[in-house]
This record gives C-alpha cells, structure tokens and sequence, in this order.
C-alpha cells in the first residue's frame, strides 16, 4: 500500500513524501497501517525513502519486521522486534 503511494505521490509532486504527506493526499489511510499491529516509520527525501514495519508487541501482533525502499522490494525477517533494513533477504511470503 505504501509503495504504491509513494509512487502515485513523486509522480503529482515530483519527490517522495513522508507518511503524514500521504495520508494528507488521501494516498493512504492511517486507520488502516493501525489495524495490521505494526508501527510504520517512513523516511523520504527527495528520490529516496525507507519504510521499517515492526510489531507493536513482539510475538502477539507479530514476530517478523518489514523493510521497503524505492527498489519496492520487501524485506524482513524475525529480528525480535527490532526494525528491518536494506539487507534483509527478500520477503517469500507468510
């Protein structure tokens, strides 16, 4: 969902932008990231942004942590509620 904000958001405004750009746009709905139990952290800046998804409470809403970028390759693994990153292994799946 957040991949394809921020594209649809560099394409009108020529930059990526930042979770709170996004929901101003209506690209995406905050209620909806709030619902899965994870905390959602969006970096952008210019050509580039970083999104980490992790549980909100490790090993009840969720074990595994989340990384995307601009490539939009999701990645993650279980890091024990710490954030993901770029060299995570590509996401195969639940």
């Amino acid at each position: 969902m957040i991949v394809s904000a921020e594209a649809m958001y560099k394409e009108t405004e020529g930059s990526y932008g930042s979770l709170d750009k996004l929901v101003e746009k209506k690209l995406v709905q905050k209620k909806l990231l709030d619902q899965y139990g994870y905390r959602f952290e969006l970096n952008a800046s210019g050509d580039q942004y970083e999104v980490t998804a992790t549980p909100i409470e490790y090993g009840k809403t969720g074990r595994r942590s989340f990384f995307v970028d601009q490539s939009a390759v999701v990645r993650g693994d279980d890091h024990g509620g710490a954030p993901a990153g770029a060299s995570d292994n590509p996401v195969q799946g639940p």
